[in-house]
């Protein structure tokens, strides 16, 4: 009889432990592990809206070469093509505009991430970006009196005061073709909702060098002498930032 019950009292606690540790044991297997491939959007929850995951706007994908090592890899492309044509070609006072841009812009990100304890269910992460952009832009203006080829920067029209309260229009060239480097320490957690699908945050904190192409303005016809005014060719950041809104990937 003792035997009996000695042997119900220890199938009791064996099953107690196992209610206890497969739950454990369950979700530990619901984070990205080696082999895995994850992906992410960007959800604002104040705004209902999903959108591509970073600073750069870029789409981003995380390779698991260990379950703790991972690779990062955003990609950027951004391209462009606009013909704005206005004007009337009738009449003494006829006239004809065209306004043509065209601009093709490239960015990377590649880093890697170290992936930390946590619990069952989070998983903390540090890790680095080194970042490389570029972009190449042309217009060509072309009116009944000239046309104006312009690469690595658009001409804009701008508004000045013109002293009396009022303001004048006038066209000013604004350099947007660039190269651009820059290097981010990142911090962040996510955590899997269940097995391959989570969400989470990331912190960045990064240095951002842009240098802007030098303009080449080619005229044909009457020149309108607009002439050339730009405002510096290069700008260096060095900043904090938080992702906007809430992480949400899933691993495949």
């Amino acid at each position: 009889m003792k035997r009996i019950l000695s042997a119900a009292l220890m199938l009791g606690v064996a099953r107690i432990a196992c209610a206890q540790t497969s739950p454990d044991t369950e979700t530990e297997s619901l984070k990205s592990r080696k082999g895995n491939f994850v992906t992410e959007l960007n959800f604002n929850p104040f705004k209902g809206n999903l959108s591509l995951n970073n600073a750069l706007n870029q789409i981003k994908g995380r390779y698991f070469l260990q379950n703790d090592l991972a690779l990062r890899l955003g990609v950027g492309i951004n391209v462009l093509d606009s013909a704005a044509n206005y004007g009337t070609p009738y009449g003494t006072n006829g006239y004809f505009n065209s306004n043509n841009r065209k601009s093709t812009g490239l960015d990377f990100n590649f880093g890697l991430e170290k992936h930390f304890k946590g619990t069952a269910r989070l998983s903390p992460y540090v890790g680095f970006d080194l970042s490389f952009g570029t972009k190449h832009t042309k217009q060509e203006l072309s009116t009944s009196a000239y046309t104006m080829n312009v690469k690595n920067a658009w001409m804009e029209v701008i508004y000045q005061p013109n002293g009396n309260g009022g303001y004048y229009s006038a066209m000013q060239l604004s350099p947007n073709g660039y190269t651009r480097f820059g290097a981010y320490a990142v911090a962040g957690f996510d955590f899997y909702i269940s097995k391959g699908f989570f969400v989470g945050y990331e912190f960045n904190l990064g240095y951002l060098q842009t240098k802007y192409k030098k303009p080449d303005v080619t005229v044909t016809g009457t020149d309108p002498g607009y002439g050339s005014y730009i405002s510096e060719n290069k700008t260096k950041t060095f900043k904090s930032s938080l992702v906007n809104g809430v992480r949400v990937g899933y691993a495949f």
